[in-house]
């Protein structure tokens, strides 16, 4: 047995020192635009389940840093960098409380965390090399971990400039029935290094969790059958889970975008024509 093997349990423990167990949690992660919020807005559906939304968000009003703030009123040196996983340890044990008190029935918290977002979770010293600390925490914690990735990069990136420049991110965001309309200049250079740079996360996260039996990886395009959420995917997810399938299937958010992508580009033919020379290493789709 190595010695990870052995120390992992010693961690385990001391790690689980508040009123939750790993059971208990299950992040899902995933970059922003690869449908970590429609997905969660399903799992919310269950009644023995409830979300807390993006934990590292500071908008989020039950964010980790909300829970900061109310924690610093109390200890000033809360906000140490060498408090930092004792004090997000605590907010989990939080987290499980005010599930228990809004849904006594509660068997599962489920944290969202973007990617993009992992490194504010931080320690005094950090490897330059080394994923965030929030990832081998979730291991050290035992918990369950649901990786969203989407296949289709070209259409992440592109949408998610779109949301940022527009302030729109999903469908509630707009009147019903109304569309996004909006067009963005993209600079073809940064698009195929932001692509790259996701396909090199996606693989090391997913080496990361290798031979982790708590952590599944699924795909925004197996998400959607019939305009429903897969019953093939929803099944799984319980299995993983450990719930039975209670689960609405219908989607909580309407699809924000037209399926060509390129409709919202204002240089499109500019974007084409680069990416039709650069072979990113995932499968996407040009048209």
């Amino acid at each position: 047995m190595s010695a990870d093997a052995v120390a992992r349990p010693r961690r385990r423990r001391r790690l689980n020192s508040g009123s939750f167990q790993a059971e208990n949690l299950c992040f899902v992660i995933g970059r922003p635009r690869s449908g970590t919020t429609v997905f969660k807005t399903m799992l919310q559906t269950h009644p023995e389940i409830w979300s807390f939304g993006e934990v590292l968000n500071e908008s989020n009003p039950r964010s980790y840093y909300h829970y900061l703030k109310r924690l610093q009123t109390e200890d000033r040196d809360a906000i140490s960098p060498s408090r930092s996983i004792q004090n997000f340890m605590k907010y989990l044990a939080w987290c499980r409380e005010a599930a228990l008190k809004r849904q006594p029935a509660n068997r599962l918290v489920v944290l969202d965390v973007k990617y993009d977002q992992a490194h504010l979770l931080c320690e005094p010293w950090w490897s330059l090399t080394a994923l965030p600390k929030i990832f081998s925490l979730m291991r050290e914690i035992g918990c369950k971990v649901i990786d969203v990735h989407r296949t289709d990069l070209i259409r992440l990136v592109i949408s998610n400039k779109i949301a940022i420049q527009t302030k729109v991110y999903h469908s509630n965001k707009l009147e019903p029935g109304e569309g996004q309309d909006a067009k963005i200049r993209i600079d073809p250079d940064r698009l195929l290094r932001e692509i790259s740079a996701t396909a090199k996360a996606y693989e090391k996260v997913e080496r990361h969790f290798r031979g982790y039996s708590n952590y599944l990886q699924i795909s925004y395009e197996e998400m959607f059958a019939e305009g429903e959420f897969s019953p093939a995917l929803v099944g799984r997810v319980a299995s993983f889970l450990g719930v039975s399938d209670q689960f609405d299937r219908k989607p909580q958010l309407n699809k924000l975008l037209v399926d060509n992508i390129f409709a919202y580009v204002e240089n499109d033919a500019e974007v084409r024509e680069r990416l039709s020379r650069q072979h990113t290493g995932r499968e996407n789709r040009l048209d």
